[in-house]
């Protein structure tokens, strides 16, 4: 039995109502913009129809990994990997001087002041002294010297050296610590024989050298900024410059300290020998040399030994007279008397016979009175005599 259709009610009536409504509203007229849309374009014609098939819509999306899908602007071929090239660092050459004169200048009173260390800088009663032997700093500025004129040869062969300045600062500081050394040097005398020796005028030449070296080497440098260079020791010219100075600084040092030309004690005493005896009257060495007492002279004393013979005699007569007299005698007895020069206060003259020595008159006082007293003194030889 088929269902009975139910009747629509009231509340269904006004539904139909707006549907009709609705599909009256539906037909709107068309636009005139809206037809002039719907026509194809020109360039639409010329585009190429795309389809698009049932399995490459379908085709389920693949997940990519960021950074994993290539762009495709990019080609296919892998870009090529750049190998870091490793480059040698530069060698370091010698600074530019702006002025080579000056440089070759130094070089010369290096060369000067080296050479002025040997000159006597003193001078003392057994002999000059010189820079070398006169203490630590001769030896010192001869060294620091050598080593200025090492590092100006160096540069001047294009060979690079470092220091933790700029080479020709260098050269300049050497110029003036010399130069204060000879300042010292001239103040600070040496001492031998328990006294200061005074200085002599040589070493005002040493230290025209050291202020030429220090001036010249600061007119070459004087555009040259005075900087601290980092790791200036690291390469090989900073190990040039490190045996340059070492080798400056230690011969001079140890030279300096165990130089021992200067004596500093006193001389050693000679210890006299035996002395004479002495004899009232003439001794018997004075006759055997055939010393003669003339008329008007008295034997007073004399001294006999075996190294030689000592004779005196008063006379009554004066000084020029008694030496007359006596000098007289001694050539009648066969001796050669060569006279010196006359003095106030007495004569003397050299003799020659027998044997070598003197003959001197002079006045003394003798028993509370002056009288003029003829002394003789004879002693061997050095050479026979003729």
């Amino acid at each position: 039995m088929s269902p009975q259709k139910k009747k629509p009610t009231s509340s269904a009536k006004p539904k139909a109502v707006k549907v009709r409504a609705v599909k009256a509203r539906a037909k709107p007229k068309p636009r005139a913009k809206a037809a002039r849309a719907s026509r194809p374009s020109p360039r639409a014609k010329d585009r190429p129809r795309v389809e698009i098939t049932r399995d490459e819509a379908e085709q389920p999306a693949r997940p990519v990994a960021v950074g994993e899908g290539r762009a495709l602007w990019e080609s296919a071929a892998p870009a090529p990997v750049e190998v870091p090239v490793r480059v040698a660092p530069a060698k370091e050459s010698p600074q530019i001087v702006d002025q080579p004169w000056a440089e070759l200048g130094s070089g010369v009173f290096a060369v000067l002041l080296a050479g002025s260390v040997f000159l006597p800088w003193y001078h003392s009663s057994p002999g000059n002294v010189s820079g070398w032997s006169s203490g630590t700093w001769g030896p010192i500025i001869f060294f620091l010297s050598l080593a200025a004129l090492a590092i100006v040869i160096l540069r001047r062969a294009g060979v690079a050296i470092a220091f933790p300045v700029e080479s020709p600062l260098v050269v300049e500081g050497i110029g003036w610590a010399c130069v204060i050394g000879l300042i010292l040097k001239r103040y600070l005398q040496p001492i031998a024989f328990d006294a200061k020796l005074p200085s002599d005028g040589w070493i005002f030449v040493s230290l025209a050298c050291a202020l030429g070296l220090a001036l010249l080497a600061g007119m070459a440098s004087k555009n040259t900024a005075f900087v601290m260079r980092p790791r200036w020791f690291t390469g090989k010219p900073g190990w040039i410059g490190i045996v340059v100075t070492a080798v400056a600084l230690a011969a001079g040092i140890t030279i300096g300290l165990t130089n021992t030309s200067v004596p500093v004690a006193s001389p050693t005493v000679i210890k006299p020998g035996p002395q004479p005896s002495r004899i009232r009257g003439l001794p018997p060495c004075a006759t055997k040399l055939h010393l003669p007492t003339p008329a008007g002279f008295t034997a007073y004393i004399g001294y006999d030994s075996s190294s030689e013979c000592i004779a005196t005699w008063f006379s009554t007569f004066g000084l020029n007279q008694a030496y007359s007299r006596y000098t007289g005698a001694l050539k009648t007895a066969g001796w050669t008397v060569t006279d010196g020069q006359a003095r106030p206060e007495g004569r003397t003259g050299s003799l020659k016979g027998r044997g070598c020595g003197s003959a001197s008159a002079a006045t003394q006082p003798l028993n509370g009175r002056t009288r003029v007293i003829v002394s003789v003194i004879v002693y061997p030889c050095s050479t026979p005599s003729k």
